[in-house]
């Protein structure tokens, strides 16, 4: 007899899995489970996720978080489900599953994971430069407070690569800003955001593009000690850029120079 049981079991879950399949290609989306163990519809659910049928895979997940909560996979379910609607791009979903495993298991090891993909899921909603970046600074802010708990964790790199796009965009926004200011005939107000780039977002490529400009933007009104000045500051903070050659240049010309 228990010899047959494990061949048994794997019989019940091969006839599962082949269910599942032929639920999610043919009659309906969403499959009946009946009296399946945890154990099979983790495995059920994970092997769905593995080959992108998501709605049987969120199903799975869905009934195991559901009807065993205290079972050792609970939390393993809700990774899961937030991965699954975050591959979906279901964004909102994703962000719910992560906070509940957050709330219900702040014990998990799936903790630190969960923490790092909310930052993942603002960020895919953040928008491009010229739109509002609230949801840009939103994932900013989670990625920096994933970084306070684990500046050396498995997600650090990848935290602080989001990071630098992210503040990239911002900007990139004050850039868009500051040369709409110019086009509109007002100088002053274009050098503000110039000159808030290099001291909010140093790290950037808008940094040298935003002291070049302020260059520019001397040489244009004939202040060409402010001119100087700010050349100066292009070449110590980046040297041997392109904007630092472009911005000498513009300096060598006839009514750049004193």
């Amino acid at each position: 007899m228990s010899f047959l049981e494990p061949r048994a079991r794997a019989g019940v879950t091969l006839f599962l899995l082949a269910a599942i399949v032929a639920f999610a290609i043919g009659c309906s989306p969403i499959p009946e489970f009946g009296e399946t163990s945890v154990e099979d519809l983790y495995a059920i659910g994970q092997e769905a996720q593995e080959r992108g049928d998501y709605m049987v895979a969120i199903e799975a997940f869905k009934r195991i978080s559901m009807s065993w909560p205290l079972d050792e996979r609970a939390d393993d379910a809700l990774m899961a489900l937030g991965d699954a609607y975050l591959d979906m791009d279901d964004y909102a979903s994703a962000e719910g599953e992560y906070l509940r495993l957050l709330s219900d298991y702040p014990r998990s090891d799936f903790v630190p994971e969960a923490e790092y993909k909310l930052g993942v899921v603002y960020f895919e909603q953040s928008k491009p430069a010229a739109l509002d970046q609230s949801t840009t600074d939103e994932a900013i802010e989670q990625f920096r407070r994933f970084l306070r708990s684990y500046p050396d964790g498995e997600f650090s790199d990848g935290a602080r690569e989001y990071l630098r796009e992210l503040r990239a965009r911002l900007a990139q926004k004050d850039f868009e800003t500051a040369m709409l200011y110019v086009k509109l005939g007002s100088p002053a107000a274009a050098r503000v955001y110039l000159e808030s780039i290099p001291a909010e977002y140093p790290n950037t490529p808008w940094a040298p593009r935003a002291l070049l400009e302020l260059v520019r933007s001397y040489v244009a009104r004939g202040e060409t000690a402010h001119a100087r000045e700010t050349l100066g500051r292009l070449d110590e903070l980046y040297p041997n850029t392109a904007e630092a050659v472009e911005a000498e240049n513009l300096l060598a010309e006839p009514g750049g120079s004193e």
